[in-house]
């Protein structure tokens, strides 16, 4: 367990265990002094498969890693896989705690950003600042008494919320992941606009994941095939997680107490996207005090892939901005 924060590549740690049976893989993808950024990932994510061209835009010290039974962190079993974005957020702090980090700047990306969102709601403290990408709020309660400015409940929203189609959700999650052509038809179809240009940028993103290590894409020197994610079981547990935070009767998820949320939060997300509609941004926006929103044009779920270095540059003077400066809101 490392209890001070690594300074270079070097003593950084691709594996490391922060409770019994319990190891998350990691890894460094910038060493530039500051607040760290951690970065946590989408349902299928793995580190190869982060961003890490802008990640290194972005100029600073940036940790990426996998939940606990997915990627290249492990578990003791598909029962340690939490079913809740809660479970989830415990395994951040957990991690955030075996680095000896008194604060971050937190990113999640899909079902990450439902994550962040109760790492930041668990312990405030801990979060600087937070961007929330490609995902939204859990559902209000039955009871919610959450307000918007002057309005309260879901009144100046887009309600009945956006469903997203089905038809993306399930080439996302059909198959085990082994099969290269149906992991790169599931993603570029749910991640990427139905045009020349989408498709043309899916594939330039699978080029960027295939140039960076030729051995992990076959297999090869003992390593995981690239495309092994993770498997039918933990990938279910994954999606009950999804569920219960689309469900109307908890209201200690975040929908209720977005409110409580008191630092900056930058909110991302492409203009259709498929998985999370695009507009539970709004919800983000008009539920938090200190939130921002930036919407790429035609673009869906892998907005942050087909602008790696645009959303690169928004992050960092997110980052930058000194708190308290008063910013228009987009």
């Amino acid at each position: 367990m490392v209890r001070t924060p690594p300074t270079s590549s070097d003593d950084f740690p691709a594996r490391l265990v922060v409770r019994p049976a319990t190891a998350f893989g990691a890894r460094k993808v910038s060493t530039d002094p500051g607040t760290d950024t951690s970065s946590t990932h989408r349902c299928l994510g793995r580190i190869l498969a982060a961003p890490s061209r802008g990640a290194r835009a972005c100029g600073r010290l940036i940790i990426l890693f996998d939940q606990p039974g997915t990627g290249r962190s492990s578990s003791g079993g598909e029962e340690e896989i939490p079913t809740t974005f809660q479970g989830w957020a415990d395994n951040v702090l957990a991690l955030i705690d075996a680095l000896g980090l008194e604060q971050v700047d937190l990113f999640g990306f899909s079902m990450g950003g439902c994550a962040v969102q109760m790492v930041a709601l668990s312990r405030p403290g801990v979060v600087r600042k937070l961007i929330i990408a490609g995902s939204g709020p859990s559902a209000p309660s039955s009871t919610t008494t959450h307000t918007f400015g002057e309005r309260s409940g879901t009144e100046g929203i887009v309600w009945p919320r956006d469903v997203p189609p089905q038809r993306a959700i399930a080439l996302l999650s059909a198959g085990d992941g082994t099969v290269k052509s149906e992991v790169e038809k599931g993603i570029t179809v749910s991640f990427f606009p139905d045009t020349d240009a989408g498709r043309a940028a899916a594939r330039a993103y699978f080029s960027r994941i295939y140039l960076r290590s030729p051995a992990t894409i076959t297999g090869g020197e003992g390593e995981e095939v690239l495309h092994t994610f993770l498997d039918a079981v933990r990938s279910a547990r994954q999606r009950k997680a999804y569920a219960e935070w689309s469900a109307t009767d908890n209201p200690r998820n975040s929908f209720d107490r977005l409110g409580e949320l008191g630092m900056p939060v930058l909110v991302l997300n492409g203009d259709d996207d498929l998985l999370i509609p695009t507009s539970r941004c709004w919800e983000l926006l008009r539920g938090i005090a200190d939130a921002q929103v930036i919407i790429y044009p035609r673009a869906g779920h892998g907005f942050l892939w087909q602008y790696a270095l645009r959303v690169a540059g928004d992050v960092g003077r997110f980052l930058d901005e000194a708190l308290g400066v008063e910013r228009a809101i987009l």
